[in-house]
């Protein structure tokens, strides 16, 4: 499958680069098609991310790790929570900052520190995303399909918003770097020895980012999301998962 993961992560690539060229007709195809997204990101991250946590928890448990690791009580969640609260902290930066310049500077984006700070810490999302791309997938061509079309719509989702909030900084160097991080991400993973443990530590941080982004990015407000949409998008991906796995 090291061919079908070569075409996936340039597919992710071209994703980055051409996100801010996808133009909408108008804001209610928009929103129906963000529910749809939405509906099908959340039915991959509990049927497939969250089941695997359990895998991953025995493989914690199981290792040979210092002794203030062994004693937290399902240590592979509490990652999973760690990267919950990583990206909600590295949001709220970003909207105090973007607060704080439209009030005292008369700018409309958050200030070029808080710009490096998110785009580094989404850069190591989508490393994760890259590494992990393989070993999440194992030797299933539907499975590689699944999870290009969710990261894709995904990535689609982040890049809108920190195109919103950045602007041309994010057209300039926001969307390169992004491109390349999850290119690095495959790379390192297909060019170097990993283990179960690690992977077990990546995939759980990633799953605490995943829920956190889609809640805080893909689901639009109450008002303009479409409930049929979401309920679609989430049949869709839910029996493809069915089928596959």
């Amino acid at each position: 499958m090291f061919i079908v993961s070569i075409f996936v992560i340039v597919g992710f690539m071209i994703v980055h680069v051409f996100t801010n060229y996808i133009k909408f007709l108008s804001e209610e195809p928009k929103n129906v098609l963000m529910s749809l997204l939405s509906g099908g990101s959340i039915a991959y991250v509990f049927l497939h991310l969250v089941p695997e946590l359990t895998h991953y928890q025995e493989v914690v448990r199981e290792a040979d790790l210092p002794q203030w690791i062994e004693n937290i009580d399902y240590a592979a969640y509490v990652v999973t929570l760690v990267g919950i609260v990583f990206f909600y902290g590295i949001n709220q930066l970003s909207e105090k900052s973007q607060e704080k310049n439209r009030s005292r500077e008369n700018l409309t984006r958050p200030s070029k520190i808080i710009f490096g700070m998110e785009i580094s810490a989404f850069a190591l999302y989508n490393m994760l995303i890259g590494y992990l791309l393989s070993d999440l997938s194992g030797d299933n061509l539907a499975a590689y399909l699944i999870y290009f079309i969710v990261f894709s719509f995904h990535f689609i989702a982040n890049n809108r918003i920190l195109h919103l909030t950045h602007e041309d900084l994010y057209t300039k160097a926001g969307r390169w770097i992004l491109a390349f991080a999850v290119f690095l991400g495959w790379l390192i993973y297909e060019t170097t020895e990993t283990s179960e443990l690690t992977v077990a530590w990546f995939s759980a941080f990633l799953t605490g980012g995943v829920i956190l982004n889609i809640m805080n990015d893909e689901l639009p407000a109450e008002k303009q999301s479409s409930f049929i949409s979401f309920v679609g998008g989430l049949i869709f991906i839910a029996l493809l998962l069915q089928l596959i796995l």
